[in-house]
């Protein structure tokens, strides 16, 4: 409870950061340097337009306690359009058009899983499953990418990276492109599977992300340890023919 009222929300009109990611999110920040960041994001909010609406900032740690975290899929920013972005990385809310690197993701998703090309980008079906759909920075400017990239975030998610490779069960990390990659080192990756490819842009996508095969090694590693695979299928829709 300590915990809930030391990160105040409130001009926000926004929860506290969860509570059951407390040791993870102080781990290099420390208590002091995480209430700074919540400072900083509060004022951000107060003064600019800023995406994900202040209720989604902490949606994907919402939807996945650390101790469910099976796979992390690690992104960048948030999208800096109007209605792209809801808190969870690379994902759109329903009816958001697809945006070009999803678009990808969904290319090789229909190609390595068999699974039919989903209408729409919403991938909250995977959090359901375990997977922490986590952006380098929670925040960014419209229109202005990158424009949050200077703050504590590098140091936040270090320390998420860091905690959920040293605790818990095996786990599979997805780092796409060399911002990703970089993010990633402080992963200890004794005892899990760790995809790195490049990045699903258009720019990027055909040097090497297509054909990286990230949901059925995923899917095999765990197999491989006797734990149940990931469900990736959305939408519900059946494997082609």
């Amino acid at each position: 409870m300590e915990f809930v009222q030391k990160y105040d929300f409130r001009s926000m009109h926004r929860p506290s950061p969860p509570p059951a990611w407390k040791i993870a999110l102080e781990s290099h920040l420390g208590a002091a340097g995480l209430q700074d960041l919540v400072d900083r994001m509060q004022s951000a909010y107060a003064t600019a337009t800023v995406y994900p609406p202040a209720n989604q900032v902490w949606a994907a740690m919402e939807a996945v306690t650390p101790e469910e975290v099976k796979v992390v899929i690690l992104g960048q920013d948030p999208y800096h359009g109007a209605g792209q972005a809801h808190g969870f990385a690379f994902s759109v809310p329903p009816g958001c058009p697809i945006p070009p690197s999803l678009r990808n993701i969904f290319k090789e998703y229909a190609q390595d899983t068999g699974y039919a090309y989903p209408s729409s980008g919403d991938l909250r079906a995977w959090a359901r499953e375990g997977v922490l759909l986590l952006n380098t920075s929670l925040t960014v400017v419209e229109g202005q990418p990158g424009s949050h990239s200077a703050w504590d975030y590098g140091a936040l998610t270090a320390g998420l990276l860091h905690y959920l490779s040293t605790t818990g069960g095996p786990k599979a990390f997805w780092l796409w492109g060399k911002h990703a990659q970089k993010a990633g080192r402080s992963i200890r990756p004794e005892g899990h599977l760790v995809i790195e490819s490049a990045h699903p842009s258009p720019l990027g996508a055909y040097r090497g992300f297509f054909g990286s095969q990230p949901f059925s090694r995923t899917n095999a590693f765990f197999e491989q340890k006797g734990l149940s695979p990931v469900e990736w299928c959305l939408e519900g829709l059946p494997l082609r023919l």
